[in-house]
């Protein structure tokens, strides 16, 4: 009984639930489609009511080419009403709308009949068709009035078509972004004027449908603010003068009225219900003086409070979501920029899984070398048969039923080559007593074993360079890996700290367009600040820096600053202050004072708190040594920046100099690595002279045997990590430092010659060092000489941290949320 009910319910009940989640999205979309079909449809019925005077109506044709240009000629049907409320207010009206619009269409086609219709003639074209069926209307007897009445026609129309292409696009759910500009916010206001003039003449009970739905529209856009609800509010009320539908006096109330609405945005609809009923009493008494009109606007004005009430808050919601400064707004932004850079992150996951498949791929070499050699063998040996047996009468029987015992026979004849290492090598006894072409067989054999040894190199060396690829696309992965690391830790910085950033800012009366949070990290930190001065500077480093300071629990600076070169906003970049600072200097000499040195030095600060002292020293001297050991210089500075780990950034530099030319040249790579926030330096020796630290009157020797770059396909890199302390020297020197030895003097003169030198000023101990290098070899340069010195000194903070008592310490809520 069971096993049926589970039958039964597997075949009739998950049925139903299919189908409804089946039909539940495109009843939805239906629904949505048909609704904005009705939202057009009664904008262009309104607006076919439209008239200023009763003399000219431009608004529902606007209306219609507008929306047949963005929409389409097919999505355009509901444009039509148009034609049904000119109908209801006079049908000479309803007959001349009607065929503007036929028209409009007819030239439209013959005009963009074999191109794409650029979507600014749109408005010309409907200008010239409104202009020219009204002037058509008066007939033959046409007056200088009528003529201009019929121009007035068709600029008109032209202006609120260029109008309605700013918004028509909200209605048609086309929208592109979800940021109004302060244009666009004035045209949909426009065309709500403009819709709200087809109102003239309905009304119920003698109160006017029009100034219901302009008091509507006011506490609607009351909802946004003070700005869209007064600029509102005074713009429709201005254009429904155009149609007797409201008085001067009328505007001036709606507009402080609205400007009182707009104050309590975030107060209870019923307050600002209340509020707007009661203004509208009282400012209509103040100027009216009679009962009759203060009836007519209470009435309206309540009228209109009920219907503001009953509004969806949806409504209110996706309104304000487009007007920015609202809460809505930036919540709207945040979503949409927190999905863009989800999906960014996860292309970028993407990627980098890509560069670990192409690492795998170059990487799977197991086995490789045994099929290699076990490939050539049999190549050789063929290419022997091909060659000496083919002619020969007893090829059949050694390569038919013998052929296995033949091929041993060849093969175990190489191996015995191939142990001779260029002797005369007899062939083993089965190839003796099977082969009657013994000489040519044992000639070709070596020549093809010298042909496989040569074709084994090569492919050898092949294979070595694709692991080395394979490292290379491995360490790619890994730094799409780290992009897309912070990128996922910047997203999940949390709104609340810089809401707090903000408000602490605020307290101390700076006001600022924008705080963005890149990092939060301790010792990671990345703040921009965005602000209204061009002279930010000075505020920004004795303001903004301390305050941050004083939040994060350590010490902020100014690490950049971007002012625009023609005014306006400034962008202030604060990042934590590193523990230590490097000051550096370097001294080179060329050979024999020849123009050009071989070794290129530099002293570059890697970014994320790292600081490189590199020396290279190309083999030889002059231009060539010189494009040697800067090429490896610049590459190592761009890997190492791009965030390639240092071992790697060796090894790719390694294969570019042996892959790059067939002739022999190496370069030697001395480089020191400073941790600034920890004061440790890492050592990378690569067939390069000692380097020292110089601590007070000690001197500690950092060495390393391996042999340059350049040379070998794979080489091995040495890494020696030192503690630092605050007033040490550190001092690299090319092997024309080190190899200048005075006569007598011990194996390293350099440690003594340090230690005599009691300046700890870079630039003045490697002055003095290569004086003494030059001075040892009697004034002669017999090669190029290169020291680089820098020393380690604590971070002198700038200021003092600002704490505000009302701020809590980003640190703290960080650790709880963590707890939590």
């Amino acid at each position: 009984m069971v096993g049926k009910r589970t039958r039964s319910g597997s075949n009739s009940s998950p049925a139903e639930p299919n189908r409804v989640s089946r039909s539940t999205p495109a009843s939805r979309w239906a629904w949505r489609a048909w609704r904005r079909a009705f939202l057009i449809s009664a904008l262009a019925f309104l607006l076919g009511r439209a008239s200023i005077d009763h003399a000219v109506a431009p608004f529902a044709l606007a209306y219609y080419a507008v929306v047949m240009a963005l929409a389409g000629e097919r999505r355009a049907w509901p444009a039509y009403a148009g034609i049904l409320g000119a109908f209801t207010t006079s049908v000479e009206g309803g007959l001349e709308l009607a065929a503007a619009i036929v028209l409009y269409k007819l030239v439209h086609r013959v005009i963009f009949r074999r191109r794409t219709a650029d979507i600014i003639w749109a408005p010309v074209v409907a200008g010239a068709v409104g202009f020219a069926v009204h002037l058509a209307t008066f007939g033959t007897s046409l007056t200088f009035a009528e003529a201009l009445l019929a121009f007035s026609q068709g600029a008109l129309v032209t202006i609120l078509a260029l109008i309605f292409l700013q918004c028509i696009h909200l209605f048609l759910g086309q929208e592109l972004s979800r940021t109004l500009r302060y244009e666009q916010v004035m045209s949909v206001v426009i065309l709500i004027a403009s819709v709200i003039m087809g109102f003239d003449g309905l009304a119920i009970r003698g109160v006017p449908l029009a100034l219901v739905a302009i008091d509507w529209i006011v506490l609607v856009l009351c909802a946004t603010g003070i700005g869209p609800a007064v600029s509102g509010a005074v713009a429709i009320s201005m254009l429904s003068l155009l149609s007797h539908q409201a008085s001067l006096m009328e505007v001036a109330v709606l507009g402080f009225i609205a400007l009182i609405c707009g104050l309590m945005r975030e107060a209870n609809r019923f307050a600002v219900a209340a509020t707007f009923v009661a203004g509208v009493g009282v400012l209509t008494l103040a100027y009216a003086h009679a009962y009759a009109p203060l009836l007519v606007q209470m009435s309206a004005a309540a009228a209109a409070s009920v219907l503001y009430l009953i509004t969806p808050r949806s409504l209110f919601a996706e309104l304000r979501s487009f007007v920015p400064g609202t809460p809505e707004h930036s919540a709207d932004e945040r979503s949409r920029a927190e999905r863009v850079h989800a999906l960014m992150t996860e292309k970028i996951h993407e990627v980098s899984q890509i560069f670990d498949e192409l690492a795998d791929t170059f990487s799977d070499v197991s086995g490789n070398d045994y099929r290699l050699m076990r490939d050539l063998v049999t190549q050789t040996i063929q290419k022997t048969r091909d060659s000496v047996c083919s002619l020969c009468p007893r090829q059949t029987l050694c390569w038919g039923r013998e052929m296995l015992q033949t091929y041993n026979a060849m093969k175990h004849t190489l191996t015995n080559i191939e142990s001779a290492h260029g002797r005369r090598a007899a062939p083993t006894p089965e190839l003796r007593d099977r082969c009657i072409r013994l000489d040519p067989m044992m000639s070709t054999l070596r020549y093809n074993l010298d042909l496989t040894h040569r074709d084994y190199k090569w492919l050898k060396k092949m294979m070595e360079e694709r692991k080395l690829v394979a490292h290379q696309l491995a360490g790619v992965a890994e730094v799409v890996r780290a992009i897309a690391k912070e990128l996922e830790m910047e997203q999940k910085t949390l709104l609340s700290d810089r809401e707090k950033i903000v408000s602490a800012l605020e307290e101390l009366g700076l006001y600022v367009n924008d705080v963005r949070i890149i990092s939060l990290e301790p010792g990671r930190v990345e703040i921009e600040v965005v602000q209204p001065s061009e002279s930010a500077h000075e505020t920004s480093a004795r303001m903004i820096a301390p305050l941050l300071s004083g939040i994060l629990g350590e010490h902020i600076t100014v690490a950049k600053l971007h002012v625009p070169p023609h005014g306006g906003p400034c962008t202030a970049t604060f990042a934590s202050a590193r523990q230590y600072q490097v000051q550096s200097a370097a001294m080179a000499i060329a050979k024999d004072g020849r123009p050009v040195s071989g070794d290129t030095h530099t002293a570059v600060d890697l970014g994320n708190g790292r600081y490189a002292l590199a020396i290279s020293d190309g083999m030889g001297n002059g231009e060539r040594a010189k494009q040697e050991s800067k090429s490896a210089i610049d590459l190592l500075k761009r890997l190492m920046k791009a965030g390639f780990d240092e071992k790697l950034a060796v090894r790719t530099i390694n294969s570019a100099l042996v892959l790059r030319s067939r002739e022999e040249m190496f370069t030697t790579l001395d480089m020191a690595v400073i941790d600034l926030f920890h004061a440790k330096c890492e050592f990378l020796k690569v067939g390069s002279a000692p380097s020292y630290i110089k601590r007070g009157q000690e001197v500690i020797k950092v060495t390393g045997n391996s042999v340059p770059i350049g040379i070998l396909e794979e080489i091995e890199i040495q890494t020696i990590e030192v503690q630092l302390l605050p007033g040490d020297v550190l001092i690299l020197v090319s092997d024309g430092v080190y190899d200048a030895a005075p006569e007598g003097a011990e194996d390293d003169w350099i440690q003594a010659a340090l230690a005599q030198i009691r300046s700890t000023d870079p630039q003045t101990l490697v002055d003095e060092l290569v004086a003494m290098a030059v001075e040892a070899g009697h004034g002669k340069v017999r090669d190029d000489m290169t020291a680089v010195a820098a020393v380690i000194e604590r971070y002198q903070e700038q200021w003092a941290a600002i704490r505000l008592p009302n701020v809590p310490s980003l640190r703290s809520t960080e650790r709880k949320r963590r707890m939590a």
